[in-house]
């Protein structure tokens, strides 16, 4: 993990809450995600920057020393931020900024804008991570994003962010075509109790974590054996038969990966179209909607397996 400006933000809000449980009600993020993200930072600081004390948390030397640079760094960002604000009010064609996670739907949404407005300059940022695309909308650095979350794990989008939930997707079960379980029509989870899996690296938003509770709710521990965040390693390893793993729907893996619904739905999310209320987006943001929403049921309806669970859920769109 490399430091960004968002990791400095976070040792300064526990520095300033002191505690990581205020601190996590003032990010809007869950205690253990926090937790788990100090661990990440220390790491890759090289020692602690807190220890626990009777009445919250107490900084180290280390931290004190990283708190002051970080405290710096984050004053001197805010201020280039609000530079490039002014010189952006001096710009007579503005850009619009797209921002989005990592998926096939934050492309579509480019094509969509250039669909909804004439002739528009478009720019487009994509993150591995939902949390760096909210914090971007909230420091006016883009107009739009496409964005998700999990159940238990709400994100937070901040005063002047609009938003509409363009689906609740499911995740399905990749398996080698070879599996004994591939032509099944739908995978119960328990099953899959002694299977080695490839998955993501832990996440803030709490996909892991999620997938994780569905799997404990079918009462088993998921033996994850590869982490690796390319979906095309991913699909190799599916394919070779070495794992199984978790996909979206509208996916399209590499090899020989069948993909079948789970039953039951215990593990899925929801894609959120976010967009800032002052920015020229919102004059059309139903438009860019209905055209976004358009293009995933396309995707849906291209995919029989897809289409089969959209049909019998009749589109669960809630």
């Amino acid at each position: 993990m490399r430091l960004e400006i968002r990791h400095l933000r976070t040792v300064l809000a526990v520095a300033d809450a002191g505690s990581i449980s205020r601190a996590a009600a003032i990010l809007q993020v869950t205690q253990p995600g926090l937790s788990s993200q100090l661990q990440r930072i220390e790491r890759e600081v090289g020692g602690h920057l807190f220890r626990r004390g009777r009445d919250g948390i107490v900084v180290t030397d280390l931290g004190q020393h990283f708190i002051d640079e970080a405290r710096q760094l984050v004053e001197r960002f805010d201020q280039l931020g609000e530079a490039g604000e002014q010189f952006s009010d001096r710009v007579l064609d503005p850009v619009i900024r797209v921002g989005g996670i990592d998926n096939r739907h934050t492309p579509a949404l480019v094509t969509v804008i250039r669909a909804v407005l004439p002739d528009p300059d478009v720019s487009s940022w994509i993150s591995a991570e939902v949390r760096p695309v909210i914090e971007a909308l909230g420091a006016n650095m883009l107009e739009i994003a496409v964005l998700h979350e999990f159940p238990r794990y709400p994100i937070y989008l901040g005063p002047g962010i609009e938003h509409r939930v363009l689906v609740t997707e499911p995740f399905f079960i990749g398996l080698p075509a070879s599996h004994p379980l591939a032509g099944q029509d739908e995978i119960v989870l328990a099953d899959l109790a002694k299977a080695e899996w490839v998955l993501p690296p832990d996440d803030e938003a709490g996909g892991l974590a999620s997938f994780r509770m569905a799997c404990g709710a079918a009462g088993f521990v998921p033996q994850i054996r590869h982490r690796v965040a390319s979906s095309i390693a991913a699909s190799l390893l599916v394919s070779s038969g070495e794992a199984i793993g978790c996909y979206f729907p509208t996916s399209q893996p590499q090899g020989a990966v069948v993909l079948r619904p789970i039953a039951g739905n215990p593990h899925y999310r929801r894609l959120l179209l976010a967009w800032r209320g002052d920015s020229p987006i919102a004059q059309v943001a139903d438009q860019i909607y209905e055209r976004m929403l358009a293009g995933y049921l396309e995707l849906m309806r291209a995919s029989p397996v897809y289409a089969r669970w959209w049909s019998s859920r009749e589109g669960d769109r809630a």
